[in-house]
């Protein structure tokens, strides 16, 4: 229809011609689409590692029951549940779902990101000697306003005042605005390294669409060979 150019000019209800305006043609939706979600996955930062990681190949058992459910909540962009903390120590699944639902926001069309805590902490130092996308003001508030923000491994990080500050900051700022957020930690929320007044774990469970769920039991891969 587009003979090449991409682009058409859309009809009018009155069977019409509107020159004023240009669309993409259908031959360039599915490719934008695809573009889009590219886009998306890229700047959500997902590590190569967790490329298999989905809710389909996730093991639910007794153990990960009630994780899986609240995490399949968020994933649908549930009002009822933005906020969702796992607690547990290592290989308990708890990345497995904080990818799950990443996966989940990518696929309708909304941006989220990964983190990191302690590469999290680090891209921010970095900003203050760099410039445009690379800079403190830009990486700061992405933390801030992305849609979805995941932070893995909360704890991992070396515990400064520094660490205390910022993680609070994005916390504290992301309840303010009701935008979601998943946490993952190896420690009980009342134990987290440098948050000796509790002021980032009463952040995490202090709204009614915060949850706060401990996943205890065998490591993830032992049982997954069951």
């Amino acid at each position: 229809m587009c003979k090449g150019a991409g682009v058409v000019h859309p009809q009018l209800q009155s069977g019409g011609v509107d020159y004023s305006k240009t669309i993409p043609c259908k031959c360039k939706v599915k490719e934008l689409k695809k573009q889009k979600a590219d886009m998306l996955l890229r700047n959500c930062q997902l590590p190569v590692a967790t490329g298999g990681m989905t809710f389909d190949n996730f093991k639910v058992d007794a153990v990960t029951k009630k994780a899986l459910g609240y995490a399949k909540k968020l994933a649908d962009g549930s009002e009822e549940i933005k906020w969702l903390t796992l607690t547990g120590q290592a290989d308990m699944g708890k990345t497995h779902l904080a990818v799950a639902i990443c996966r989940e926001w990518l696929k309708r069309g909304v941006p989220a990101r990964f983190a990191d805590v302690p590469l999290l902490l680090d891209e921010l130092r970095a900003g203050y000697s760099s410039d445009g996308e690379n800079s403190y003001q830009t990486k700061i508030d992405l933390f801030y306003n992305v849609p979805l923000l995941v932070l893995d491994d909360l704890g991992a990080e070396k515990p400064t005042g520094f660490a205390k500050e910022k993680l609070y900051a994005i916390i504290n700022y992301r309840s303010m605005n009701g935008l979601s957020l998943v946490v993952t930690t190896n420690s009980p929320l009342d134990e987290i390294p440098g948050d000796d007044d509790h002021r980032i774990a009463s952040r995490l469970r202090r709204f009614d669409f915060c949850r706060v769920v401990g996943i205890e039991g065998e490591e993830y891969w032992a049982r997954k060979q069951k």
